[in-house]
């Protein structure tokens, strides 16, 4: 399987360097192609708003996958307005001036009307002594000023438009770090992509804005309902006490029933703007001429640079950190160590120290604590949360009964330890590698995969071949300078854990061996 992979690779690249000789050819001035066989042949340009293109060719399918990456991410938000980036995942699909639109002048006065009357509800409910006479008749008027706007909306414009140009796999997310939006077309559908994006990046709309945030309030609600969200949430609230990593993606419940439309298209002026975005185009296309589309759909979006005001560097953890979340469901725990970010030297030696402990069933987590011993109904490990700024190591893991999430945890702090004192064998370094060369060799045969990466990698990272040169990087690292990672960063002071039991727990007597947990750090204002 793995040979066939390897030739089908070859094919790939064999076919897209052969593109390259004739597209290289034909590209305007300013645009560079990769020529190093190490890496896909990728075009890049940079309008001179500062958008960059990404540009990869293949020939293989009649299709072609947009990524669309913004560097803005709920570590943009600032306190009081936590989740905001998240909301414009929502807003994604609500149109433009002209899509979504019956008569965006007459609506623009209605929505004015509506944040008017929003901005003076909060106002009275706000003050210490309020108003309920005046807060009942803001509520009324703001319900029709709002249905007076909706109607001046064609419904699900935006949506019909990609579906009869035979879209796969729209969509938007939001991370930490980045929001994105992707879609895939046909490949006789680039200049109807260019059209519409360009609109709506150009002219956005933050139409049914409170509509929406209602609904992220739902969302909230349901994250708080999953035990995962619950367990990760909890985890960064403790292990961030200064760095808006601290916060959710998806918000705190009191800054999402808060936020203005207002707030909301200050931060879409800051943020979404040419030299803030990567787009990755990757499938059956030409790209000269999608450079020269680029230039006169996207060439008048108005540029501006990019502040981003996150300067806070998280202090450096000196205790152990224990929290218990009690809730109605299995135990689990998650555990995470700060790391030094992605940028660090240190930072390969910690990917492959991550790999050890969890790469499928020869990872010692698996092979020990859910094979051997039976103690896990599964354990896991990543080396990190997120890219932009140093974040967690983080271990999930749930107890297999009887043992406990305490007997759990000092069976994954032993593993640790094991992995310190001794280093990996080579079989084990020689598994990992090829499990990330044959995940790379799978990438490259997705439009959409490869798309994303390539986003990503430049818009967040800064280096859009940052996966090839990583695998590099992987195969230089030592097991002796595994166990080194593990000594310096896989400590108890530099820990937190939360752990996750049933309410019933919440008064009983100590476990014997288990130490007094910390309380859950609260939101920070």
């Amino acid at each position: 399987m793995r040979k066939l992979a390897f030739i089908a690779a070859l094919m790939l690249a064999a076919t897209t360097m052969a593109q390259a000789q004739t597209t290289a050819k034909n590209l305007p001035e300013g645009a560079t192609m990769e020529t190093n066989t190490k890496y896909p042949a990728v075009v890049h340009y940079t309008l001179k708003n500062g958008l960059q293109l990404l540009i990869l060719e293949k020939k293989f399918v009649p299709t072609v996958s947009f990524t669309t990456m913004f560097k803005v991410g709920n570590v943009d938000c600032v306190q009081g307005q936590t989740g905001l980036a998240h909301m414009f995942e929502h807003m994604a699909f609500k149109g433009s001036k002209t899509v979504n639109a019956t008569n965006y002048s007459k609506e623009k006065k209605l929505l004015d009307a509506e944040e008017a009357l929003v901005r003076e509800l909060q106002d009275e409910e706000h003050k210490v002594v309020r108003d309920e006479e005046k807060i009942k008749d803001l509520k009324e008027r703001l319900a029709k000023a709002s249905k007076a706007a909706d109607e001046m909306i064609s419904k699900d414009e935006y949506w019909k438009i990609y579906n009869n140009l035979g879209e796969h796999g729209m969509n938007a997310m939001t991370s930490l770090d980045y929001t994105g939006y992707v879609v895939s077309l046909p490949a006789d559908r680039l200049e109807h992509w260019m059209i519409i994006e360009s609109d709506r990046f150009k002219n956005f709309v933050l139409r049914e804005f409170y509509k929406e945030r209602s609904v992220i309030q739902e969302e909230r609600r349901m994250n708080e309902s999953k035990v995962s969200r619950i367990l990760y949430e909890a985890l960064n609230a403790a292990a961030f006490v200064a760095h808006p990593y601290h916060n959710p993606t998806i918000g705190w419940m009191d800054d999402i029933a808060n936020y203005t439309r207002t707030d909301a298209e200050k931060f879409y002026a800051k943020y979404y703007v040419p030299s803030n975005a990567t787009i990755a185009i990757v499938g059956d296309v030409d790209p000269a001429k999608v450079i020269k589309l680029a230039e006169k759909y996207f060439g008048s979006w108005k540029g501006q640079q990019v502040r981003h005001d996150v300067r806070i560097i998280e202090p450096v953890q000196n205790a152990e950190k224990k929290v218990n979340v009690f809730f109605p469901a299995q135990p689990a725990l998650y555990m995470g160590f700060h790391n030094p970010g992605t940028y660090h030297s240190d930072m390969p030696a910690l990917i492959m120290a991550s790999e050890v402990l969890s790469n499928g069933k020869t990872g010692r987590f698996y092979k020990n604590l859910v094979e051997g011993k039976q103690m896990a109904l599964y354990a896991a490990s990543y080396a990190t949360l997120a890219h932009r700024y140093p974040s967690l190591f983080v271990v999930s893991a749930a107890p297999k009964a009887p043992y406990t999430n305490e007997q759990l945890d000092d069976a994954i702090m032993e593993e640790i330890e094991k992995l310190k004192n001794n280093p990996p064998e080579q079989w084990e370094l020689d598994k990992i590698l090829n499990n990330y060369e044959a995940d790379m060799i799978k990438q490259m045969e997705s439009n959409e995969g490869i798309g994303m990466t390539l986003a990503i990698s430049n818009q967040i990272i800064g280096n859009w071949r940052y996966e090839w040169d990583l695998a590099d990087q992987l195969r230089q690292v030592t097991p002796e300078q595994i166990s080194a990672a593990a000594r310096k960063y896989l400590v108890r002071t530099n820990r937190t854990v939360a752990f996750l039991s049933m309410p019933e727990e919440a008064n009983a007597p100590a476990k014997a061996g288990a130490k007094p947990a910390a309380k859950s750090a609260a939101k920070k204002k």
